[in-house]
C-alpha cells in the first residue's frame, strides 16, 4: 500500500522538556500522512496544561488515566482503540526523531509484518546540546567523542536490504505495528504492571506464535534517546519476567487482558 496512515503514540509521564523536543522532531518529518496520541501513564496538570498549548502542524491528542502505578500496557490499549489507521508506530517520550523517521516505516508496511529498529542512546553532553537549541540530528562526530552509545544505529544506508528475523528482540519505543496484527494478538496484556518485559518482549513472542513476521530496519529507521539516569529496576524486572516465562510456557498469542476483555 502507498501512503498508509500512521497513528503515531508517544508514552510519556511527566517529562514535558523531553517530549517537547520529540514533538519539534515530528514537526519536521518528510512524511505528512500521520497523527500523534500521546498517552499518559498519569494525568498531570502540567502535562495536560503543555500539551494544550502546543500549536504544531499535526493532528494531536492526549489519553490519560489514573496516577496508581504503572500501566503503560493499559494506556497503549487505550490508545489503539481510538486509532483507526492503518498502521501504529510506538515511540517513548524521550526519543527524538530523525526527519525520515515515519517516511521509512510507511516506504515498508505491509499488513502481514511488524517493523523495527533500535536507537542511539545520546550522552549527558550531546542530550544537554539538543535540548537547548533546534538540534534535531547531533552530530556523530560529536556522539562519538561524547561517548553516546550505539552510535551506529543513526547512520541511514538506505540502499540496505532488509530481511525477516526469527529473534527481533523488539523494542517498545522504536516499532511498528500494522492495526490487522495488533487486533489479531488483542493488544499489549494489561496484566503486565510492573515495567520490564510487558510492552516488548511480551508482545514479540506473542506476534511470532500468531504466525506473523517481523523485519529488522537498522540504519533506516533512525531515532535518538535523551540522556536521563535510570534506576535500578532488577526486583521488578525479576518478577515481570516470571509473568512473562509463564504467559510464553501457556503459549495463547490472544491475552485475555487486552483490547478486548475475555
Amino acid at each position: 500500500m502507498k501512503n498508509p496512515s500512521i497513528r503515531l503514540f508517544i508514552t510519556v509521564y511527566k517529562n514535558t522538556t523531553f517530549l517537547k523536543k520529540v514533538l519539534d522532531s515530528i514537526a519536521i518529518q518528510k512524511y505528512k500522512n500521520f497523527k500523534v496520541s500521546v498517552l499518559e501513564d498519569g494525568n498531570s496538570d502540567v502535562m495536560r496544561d503543555f500539551i494544550n498549548s502546543c500549536n504544531y502542524p499535526f493532528d494531536l491528542n492526549h489519553f490519560t488515566q489514573e496516577d496508581i502505578g504503572f500501566r503503560k500496557n493499559k494506556i497503549l490499549n487505550t490508545g489503539i482503540r481510538n486509532a483507526t489507521e492503518d498502521l501504529f508506530v510506538f515511540i517513548d517520550g524521550d526519543c527524538v526523531l530523525h526527519p525520515t523517521y515515519l517516511k521509512t516505516y510507511a516506504k515498508y508496511y505491509n499488513e502481514d509484518v511488524v517493523l523495527f529498529a533500535k536507537r542511539t542512546n545520546l550522552d549527558e553532553k550531546t542530550s544537554k546540546k539538543m535540548l537547548e537549541s533546534d538540534l534535531i540530528v547531533p552530530s556523530k562526530i560529536e556522539m562519538i567523542l561524547n561517548k553516546s552509545t550505539r552510535v551506529e544505529d543513526s547512520y541511514r544506508i538506505p540502499f540496505k536490504p532488509i530481511f525477516s528475523i526469527k529473534k527481533p528482540k523488539l523494542l517498545g519505543c522504536n516499532m511498528a505495528i500494522p492495526k490487522k496484527i495488533m487486533y489479531a494478538i488483542n493488544g499489549f496484556d494489561e496484566d503486565y504492571e510492573i515495567t520490564g518485559y510487558g510492552e516488548d518482549s511480551d508482545i514479540e513472542w506473542r506476534i511470532l506464535k500468531a504466525g506473523f513476521k517481523c523485519k529488522n530496519l537498522k540504519y533506516h529507521s533512525v531515532q535518538f534517546h535523551l540522556y536521563h539516569e535510570r534506576q535500578d529496576r532488577e526486583e521488578q524486572t525479576a518478577i515481570s519476567r516470571a509473568i512473562y516465562n509463564k504467559k510464553k510456557e501457556e503459549g495463547i498469542f490472544f491475552c485475555k487482558n487486552g483490547l478486548i476483555k475475555v
